[in-house]
């Protein structure tokens, strides 16, 4: 295995790593010990567990730019790469989804749209089994642009929901926007979920030009 690979293998770690600390947050009494973070008497919002899974979650996203640049660089893309690099990418992302759908806030509400979270596994679901199907007939698929600025978004937008929304959720209301700190939680809910939709357009607009530009993997053998 190249180093490439290697690090790629490490992205699929930061995943375990990410499920079984997140988890903590889950148990019985978590609210005594892994409580919002204060600082300066002010609550932030967020947990040292939310804090430590983001942090692990941005040193994972970052090891899918080092991994793909080193195998371009050094000439080392393998037909191995091109299958664990977007399995990587979607078992960072889709576990964090499921686990941010998870949690809900004290107003009721799923971090995320669990509907959302769901058409996000059937995209990935429906590309692993367009991808099973070209390896059959000696077909490699690799990642598309608009695959890859749907993993961008993500990749970006999945720290800020590990924090709650920060930092928007400390904007201001300079913006006309009535007891902006009294619904902060609620106004930031809104402006993630947009971005979560945004996030799934080119998901699904991306399965869609795979399916376009491969419609012979889906013709029967004679």
């Amino acid at each position: 295995m190249n180093t490439p690979n290697k690090i790629t293998c490490v992205r699929l770690a930061t995943t375990f790593l990410i499920i079984i600390i997140f988890s903590l947050s889950f148990l019985p009494g978590s609210e005594v010990w892994a409580g919002n973070l204060v600082i300066f008497g002010f609550n932030i919002g967020f947990s040292w567990i939310d804090l430590v899974c983001c942090i692990i979650f941005i040193l994972g996203s970052i090891t899918d730019a080092i991994d793909g640049h080193i195998a371009r660089s050094r000439h080392l893309i393998t037909n191995l790469g091109k299958f664990l690099d977007p399995l990587a990418d979607k078992a960072l992302v889709d576990s964090a989804l499921i686990l941010l759908c998870a949690r809900v806030d004290w107003y009721g509400h799923h971090q995320i749209l669990p509907m959302l979270v769901v058409l996000f596994v059937f995209r990935d679901l429906a590309m692993d089994g367009l991808r099973m199907l070209a390896s059959q007939r000696g077909i490699v698929l690799a990642a598309n642009i608009w695959g890859k600025v749907k993993t961008g978004i993500q990749m970006g937008l999945i720290p800020v929901l590990f924090l709650n929304g920060f930092p928007f959720s400390l904007i201001p209301d300079q913006l006309n926007l009535e007891y902006w700190m009294a619904n902060r939680y609620e106004k930031t809910y809104i402006i993630m979920n947009t971005f979560v939709i945004i996030s799934l357009f080119f998901s699904l607009l991306s399965l869609g030009i795979y399916i376009g530009k491969n419609k012979n993997v889906f013709k029967e053998e004679k």
